[in-house]
C-alpha cells in the first residue's frame, strides 16, 4: 500500500500569514571580495533567497516534543519534520497512543527545532519567532520551549518573553491544544534571507546588554577547541598565529550570555571555524569584519546571510580538510594551512579603518 498523503502547514491553516518579504541581496565582502595577495573570497558570487516568509494557525493541534513533532487532528504535519529523517513521521501515531498528554486551554507558538541546545539554531530560528511573538501575541498566548539552560534562560530574560509566556514542554509528554501559531522561522525558512525580523530581534538583545557600545576595537579570534562536530587537528597553532597579530582567543561557550553580546559588540573583526559560536557575530556592530573559515566538506553560507542581515563585511577562507562526502560533523584529516590563513588575516586587518 502506497504510504498516505500527510498534510501540510498551510492545508491545516487554510491560510497564511505574512510576516515579511525578503529581498534578494549579493554579499556584502571585506575589501570587496579581493585581496592583494591575490586571494578571493568563498561565495562571492551568492545570493540570498528573496521572498515572504509566513505564520500559519491551525486548530486542533497537537505537539510532541520528544519527535520535535507537531500534528494536526492527530496527524504528522510533514513540513513541520526540519531536517528529521521521514522515520520520525512514522513514530507520530505511536507517541500520541503511548505517551501522557497535556492539554493546554492557550494559543500556542511553536518556539523551537530539534536542535533546541545549539546555539545557532537558537538565534537563527527561536529568536526571531520570539522576536515576532511580542510584536503580535495575544496577552495570553504561550511561547513553546525546550528545557533550558542558564544562557537560555538569561535570553528570554533580556529580550523580554515575560514569565507567564514561557511554556516549558517535557519530552515525556505529548501537548494537545486549540490552536497553535507556526512561524517559518522554526523551519529553518530565514537561514539564508536577510529578515527584518531576525535583525530587531538581535538589536533588542543587544541594546539590552548594551544601550550605548564601545566602538568597536577587539580582533577576536573564535576556538571550536573541544566542539565535536568538524574538529581541526592544529587550530590551536593557527590560535597562536593570530594572537600574535593581536587577536583574543575566545571560547563563547565558556562565558555568560550577556559577556558574549558585550564582548562581540566591542570587535571590529572576527576570524573563526564555521560553527555555533561563530553565530555571536549577530551582535557585531555594523562594518565589522567576519573572516570564516569554511571547511570545504560543509561549505554553508547561512553566516554569510547573518553578516549581510547585520551590515557586517564577510570574507570566508575555503580550507581543504580532505574529506571527500559533504557533511557537515566530520573532523577534518588534513591541518589548515595557517601561512595562508594568515596572510589573508594581515591583508583583512589592513583594510580596516585607522590600520
Amino acid at each position: 500500500m502506497p504510504a498516505p498523503v500527510l498534510p501540510t502547514l498551510f492545508e491545516a491553516a487554510g491560510q497564511r500569514a505574512l510576516i515579511e518579504t525578503t529581498p534578494r541581496q549579493s554579499g556584502l565582502f571585506a575589501n570587496n571580495g579581493l585581496l592583494d595577495n591575490g586571494a578571493r573570497s568563498l561565495f562571492s558570487h551568492w545570493q540570498t533567497e528573496g521572498g515572504p516568509l509566513y505564520r500559519y494557525s491551525f486548530d486542533s493541534a497537537c505537539f510532541v516534543p520528544r519527535l520535535t513533532l507537531f500534528g494536526w487532528q492527530q496527524r504528522p504535519l510533514r513540513d513541520t519534520l526540519y531536517t528529521q529523517p521521514d522515520t520520525i513521521l512514522q513514530q507520530f501515531t505511536a507517541a500520541l497512543h503511548t505517551t501522557t498528554a497535556e492539554t493546554c486551554n492557550r494559543r500556542a507558538w511553536a518556539g523551537f527545532d530539534h536542535w533546541s541546545s545549539n546555539y545557532y539554531h537558537w538565534m537563527a530560528h527561536t529568536l526571531p519567532a520570539i522576536g515576532h511573538f511580542l510584536d503580535k501575541a495575544h496577552a495570553d498566548d504561550v511561547f513553546l520551549l525546550p528545557r533550558l539552560s542558564r544562557w537560555q534562560k538569561d535570553c528570554l530574560d533580556f529580550v523580554g518573553l515575560a514569565p507567564h509566556q514561557r511554556m516549558v514542554v517535557e519530552p515525556d509528554r505529548v501537548y494537545l491544544f486549540p490552536r497553535v501559531i507556526y512561524t517559518d522561522f522554526i523551519r529553518g525558512r530565514a537561514d539564508f534571507k536577510t529578515s527584518q525580523t531576525a535583525r530587531q530581534s538581535y538589536a533588542r538583545l543587544r541594546h539590552h546588554i548594551c544601550p550605548q557600545p564601545a566602538p568597536p576595537h577587539r580582533l577576536l579570534f573564535v576556538e571550536r577547541a573541544d566542539a565535536g562536530n568538524r574538529h581541526i587537528p592544529n587550530e590551536s597553532t593557527l590560535g597562536a598565529a593570530l594572537a600574535s597579530l593581536g587577536f583574543e582567543r575566545v571560547r563563547p561557550e565558556t562565558l555568560p550570555l550577556h559577556e558574549q553580546i558585550r564582548l562581540f559588540s566591542e570587535a571590529r573583526m572576527v576570524t573563526g571555524f564555521l560553527g555555533a559560536g561563530l553565530a555571536n557575530i549577530a551582535w557585531c556592530q555594523p562594518g565589522t569584519i567576519v573572516q570564516e573559515l569554511v571547511p570545504a566538506h560543509h561549505q554553508n553560507p547561512c553566516f554569510l546571510a547573518l553578516c549581510l542581515q547585520n551590515s557586517l563585511h564577510y570574507w570566508g577562507d575555503l580550507v581543504e580538510t580532505g574529506i571527500a562526502t559533504h557533511d557537515h560533523t566530520s573532523p577534518a584529516r588534513l591541518p589548515v594551512d595557517v601561512a595562508a590563513v594568515v596572510d589573508n588575516t594581515r591583508h583583512l586587518l589592513r583594510s580596516l579603518p585607522g590600520v
